[in-house]
């Protein structure tokens, strides 16, 4: 979440990454991967009011992310066939 152009909360991702012991740069190009994967498979599964009601239940306002939220999901939603076929 933004408050006045600065995040609440660090990146997830890059807390990971901090966290981890050891990061060289293959590790966070791992989880970065990872966390795009991620990302990719829950936006193609859930629908858009599951995923508006998690930004809200993290105390974010999910109506914000709406732009963001459809191309991300139509995207993941194109290239899950294309996944499935191992292409």
């Amino acid at each position: 979440m933004r408050v006045a152009g600065k995040r609440r909360f660090p990146d997830l991702v890059q807390t990971v990454i901090d966290n981890e012991d050891g990061t060289g740069k293959s590790t966070e190009v791992t989880i970065n991967s990872d966390a795009s994967a991620i990302l990719e498979a829950l936006l193609a599964e859930l629908d858009e009011a599951t995923v508006l009601a998690a930004l809200d239940h993290q105390g974010l306002a999910g109506a914000s992310y709406l732009s963001t939220l459809r191309t991300l999901a139509e995207v993941a939603r194109m290239r899950r066939p294309l996944r499935l076929a191992g292409t």
